[in-house]
């Protein structure tokens, strides 16, 4: 059964726009948070008070608190750009990290303490309070706002770090055990499909010779070009197809193969390289016992959010005398690179059926292409 459907282009964002919303939402975030305790000093004008204490003007509360908290709106991104470039694999990096930080803490206590006594020039013109008060009076809190942001941004951004580290080694972990599948597929597919194109041509059976060695020429530039991890479930479908018509060209009516598919589920993301190692192991071993012939199919459905694979063959299954299941690098390899890429959040199961035969079946979680 072939199916042959087009890419779906969906729409992507560009990292300029993703940029914007970002800033945008950490704009939201820190007027939200910055609002709190300006919301809290006008609540608190709203307290009864003693006979003769005058209620202050809900716009002279608002304009002070705004200066108190706002300008923390401004210095907050500036403060995590510090902590993002920080770091502290030598002593030099450690003082010029802290001198930055000393530096803008210092710009920003200038800078609040003056916009804070001019608001209280403004508000408050009989007190005619010095500037360099107000900036030594804001100093403190200023100092200590800043640490406790500063330690906070300092905790996420080491979270970031370690998480982007986990990542990377993750993503070469998968990608060692990719290219060790295309080295196994490589040497051992490649020389019994080239010595059967050449004793098809010895035959003078140039048209088949032909037909499979341009099918080999597709199979070959799908699995050695550089992929990414998850690919489209359809991309995989195409390249198997190819992988058995070549065995039929080999095997003959001995090769009895059956691929069974959701439409759905070719817009679903599996990892490159996941469906041949599977059906090169039914070959291997899923010959019958009574009429020498290979049985295999894959089947492929979606059940909600969740993807289903499996393979059957008509072999004689697993070894009831082994503890524990074996398994060819083909399948180790691929039972490694699900835990890589999906965690917990998969199920690889080998199981004899009762009929006879293996069935290798693959729960994974439907992500859309």
């Amino acid at each position: 059964m072939s199916v042959r459907l087009g890419l779906g282009g969906g729409r992507r964002r560009s990292p300029g726009s993703i940029r914007v919303r970002q800033r945008l939402r950490y704009a939201v975030i820190s007027i939200l948070i910055a609002s709190v305790p300006v919301a809290l000093m006008v609540l608190a004008i709203r307290e009864p008070r003693e006979p003769g204490f005058p209620v202050e003007p809900l716009r002279e509360v608002l304009a002070f608190g705004a200066a108190l908290w706002y300008p923390w709106v401004f210095v907050a991104p500036l403060i995590d750009q510090q902590v993002r470039r920080s770091r502290f694999r030598t002593w030099t990096e450690r003082g010029q990290s802290l001198a930055r930080h000393l530096l803008l803490l210092a710009a920003f206590a200038v800078l609040h303490g003056t916009v804070v006594g001019g608001v209280a020039r403004s508000l408050y013109p009989n007190e005619n309070r010095p500037l360099w008060r107000s900036i030594r009076s804001q100093l403190l809190p200023d100092v200590l706002l800043y640490s406790a942001i500063a330690s906070g941004f300092g905790i996420a951004e080491a979270r970031r770090r370690q998480t982007e580290i986990a990542e990377r080694l993750r993503a070469e972990v998968a990608e060692a055990r990719l290219d060790a599948l295309r080295q196994q597929l490589n040497p051992h597919f490649l020389f019994n499909t080239l010595n059967h194109i050449v004793m098809r041509l010895r035959a003078q059976e140039v048209e088949p010779a032909t037909r499979m060695l341009l099918t080999l020429s597709d199979l070959l530039r799908d699995v050695l070009r550089e992929r990414a991890q998850l690919i489209p479930l359809r991309d995989e479908v195409k390249m198997v197809e190819r992988y058995l018509e070549i065995e039929r060209e080999r095997f003959g009516e001995r090769l009895q193969a059956e691929i069974r598919f959701e439409p759905r589920a070719l817009d679903a993301l599996v990892p490159s390289l996941l469906l041949q190692p599977l059906l090169e192991n039914a070959m291997r071993h899923g010959v019958s016992v009574t009429d020498g012939c290979c049985r295999l199919s894959l089947a492929i459905r979606t059940a909600g959010e969740r993807l289903a694979i499996e393979v059957r063959d008509a072999g004689p299954g697993l070894d009831p005398s082994h503890a524990t299941p074996p398994a060819g690098v083909g399948l180790s390899n691929t039972s490694e690179r699900l835990k890589y890429l999906y965690g917990g959040d998969h199920s690889f199961q080998l199981k004899t059926l009762e009929g006879g035969g293996l069935l290798v079946a693959i729960d994974l979680p439907f992500r859309r292409s």
